[in-house]
């Protein structure tokens, strides 16, 4: 959602058991973000590694190897 409150993407639902990051793979969310307007998405853990496919453009928390001594952005 936006600030609004604007829902901006809504995927359909899909039978069974699915990852998070599966399902936005699989529903074409990566391509839509990868694609679009340079926006800021900030997921939980659930989503870790689409910051890579999405230039940057999903934020997620820094991996457990980042405990102790984390990178400034991530405090």
């Amino acid at each position: 959602m936006d600030e609004d409150g604007r829902v901006l993407f809504c995927s359909p639902t899909r039978p069974g058991n699915c990852a998070n990051v599966t399902h936005a793979r699989q529903s074409g969310l990566v391509k839509l973000l990868a694609d679009g307007a340079a926006v800021e998405i900030v997921a939980d853990a659930n989503y870790q590694g689409l910051g890579a496919q999405t230039g940057r453009r999903v934020i997620t928390p820094p991996h457990r190897k980042f405990k102790k001594n984390a990178p400034a952005r991530c405090e």
